[in-house]
């Protein structure tokens, strides 16, 4: 088959595709992963072919900036769907070109892909990130509990469903039927049930297939220095804040509290991200400020992970079998930060604007417990054991559609 899959979004909303795209290629099929220009270079270092669609933006900075010049959180996420819905509609003509020569299109999570397969008349598998979005209807629900989920669905409505009908009648499109953005065939939920088990009362073309990882590119070498740091002394923490961490004004506190927890804790550390606010502070000899580092590679070499709360650094922290801290700033980070205290490997989440160098501290030592570390690795060992997710999502497409 000839596969597209289009998804905007930061690296978080691509990187779970590139495993796919790897997947279906070694099956034989013809993949092409599209998204934002500045995308090309991550996408094609793993030898996948790539198309651009849309501006050539770097959505995790636009967002990043959104964000800090919003008054509250929730504004700022707002505002940041308001413009992914924008850079939606501007990718539609280049994935409508790209999806004309499809045989079938992946829907992504961010709805890439929805719209032109509805013109086109393709068919689709879709993907959900976060099976808490999946409906369901259970009998035994009160009465109290079916009202809150229609206030939920009714603000989910508004933020999602709304705009993207509003784009589809711009594109000549009627509004979405009863299954959304998900196809009516076929979608795929890339967790392991260890994490979040598939509820049974799921429509039977909700399929949890397990982790999609990707491994490092090929030609892809570990810095020296950084293989240097790691070599002499105990294995560090990481902190990554991933696209949270790009631009804003509060990032150069943000590092300050870093640093200042990484030395109260008296733990060795590898910095990722506040690449412009690590430039004006003194770096210690305990910490390493890094660049992009595959997760594959990097976490499995460390003593605790501290991140944002995204979907695909999660999953890299559960495999990696080491205890993690949240520091949430949107919607969905708050529901993994609870999912890593709910397996019992890491404290409790630790909100953006409650951040503090002690309370971090504490929280890096807290990650050190033996009790933690345990359960962590029973986690990774558990996930190892499961058949692949890529795989298994391949043989559902073929058997499927």
């Amino acid at each position: 088959m000839n596969i597209v899959i289009p998804t905007i979004g930061t690296r978080g909303d691509v990187q779970p595709y590139i495993a796919l795209a790897l997947g279906l290629h070694k099956a034989g099929h013809a993949v092409t992963l599209a998204s934002h220009p500045c995308m090309r270079g991550l996408v094609e270092s793993y030898g996948v072919h790539f198309a651009p669609m849309g501006p050539d933006i770097d959505i995790s900075h636009e967002a990043a900036r959104i964000r800090a010049n919003a008054p509250h959180w929730m504004l700022g996420f707002m505002r940041v769907m308001r413009f992914s819905f924008a850079m939606l509609e501007q990718s539609h003509s280049d994935v409508l070109a790209l999806c004309r020569a499809a045989d079938l299109i992946i829907v992504s999570h961010s709805a890439g892909g929805s719209m032109e397969a509805d013109q086109l008349g393709l068919p689709t598998a879709s993907v959900t990130l976060m099976p808490e979005a999946i409906p369901v209807k259970d009998p035994q629900d009160s009465f109290l509990k079916r009202m809150l989920m229609g206030v939920a669905g009714a603000g989910m409505g508004l933020l999602m469903t709304r705009p993207l009908n509003q784009i589809r009648k711009r594109v000549g499109l009627p509004p979405m039927g009863p299954t959304g953005i998900t196809s009516p065939t076929l979608n795929l939920v890339p967790l392991s049930p260890h994490i979040s088990p598939p509820n049974p009362l799921w429509e039977g073309r909700h399929c949890m297939t397990g982790y999609w990882f990707a491994p490092a590119p090929t030609t892809w070498t570990p810095p020296a220095d950084l293989v240097a740091f790691l070599e002499t002394g105990e294995p560090p923490v990481v902190i990554t804040l991933g696209a949270m961490a790009l631009s804003g004004k509060d990032t150069l506190q943000s590092a300050q509290i870093a640093l200042a927890a990484v030395k109260q804790a008296g733990l060795r550390a590898v910095i990722q991200g506040w690449d412009e606010a690590m430039k004006q502070l003194a770096i210690p000899p305990s910490v390493f400020h890094a660049g992009s580092i595959p997760h594959d590679w990097l976490l499995p070499r460390a003593s605790g992970l501290v991140h944002h709360g995204g979907f695909g650094t999660t999953a890299s922290g559960f495999r990696a079998g080491i205890p993690m801290l949240v520091i949430p700033h949107i919607i969905d980070q708050f529901i993994w930060g609870g999912k890593v205290v709910q397996m019992g490997i890491g404290p409790q989440p630790i909100p953006r604007p409650k951040l503090t160098a002690e309370n971090l501290a504490e929280a890096l030592r807290a990650l050190q417990s033996p009790e933690m570390r345990r359960k962590a690795a029973d986690l990774d060992a558990d996930i190892r054991a499961e058949p692949d997710g890529v795989t298994e999502a391949v043989r559902l497409i073929e058997e499927v559609l």
